[in-house]
């Protein structure tokens, strides 16, 4: 009573399955060296693609994403808090342009994305 649960396996298929296995591979391979090559640029395009131009209205803990502060817009938009946003800031980027402008006041609060993400270790 002995079950031969072995697949066998004629030798074309296994020439079939070792060309897939190496195209997924060769695939996967060039993904992750594109994304390492490019990952300084693409940073770059999405920080110079945010547009901003409203006021923050309450900063609170989001109890959804594990309490970390938001920041709640006029504008409607809610964001993690990325900068130290006081209730009443204005906020000013323009499409393009790397610096966020903060009117607190009687100050303006010169946020450089830029310098921002490489403190954070977003870009080189």
């Amino acid at each position: 009573m002995g079950n031969n649960t072995e697949i066998e396996i004629d030798k074309n298929s296994k020439r079939i399955i070792k060309i897939f296995v190496a195209v997924f591979v060769g695939i996967f391979v060039l993904t992750i060296l594109y994304l390492i090559i490019n990952s300084n640029e693409l940073v770059k395009r999405q920080l110079l693609s945010i547009e901003r131009y409203t006021r923050v209205i309450d900063i609170y803990n989001n109890k959804k994403e594990h309490n970390f502060p938001y920041v709640k817009y006029s504008n409607g938009t809610q964001k993690i808090l990325e900068f130290p946003y006081q209730i009443g800031d204005s906020v000013s980027k323009s499409k393009g342009d790397s610096i966020e402008y903060i009117f607190r006041k009687d100050s303006i609060i010169k946020n450089n994305y830029f310098e921002e993400a490489r403190t954070n270790g977003f870009l080189k």
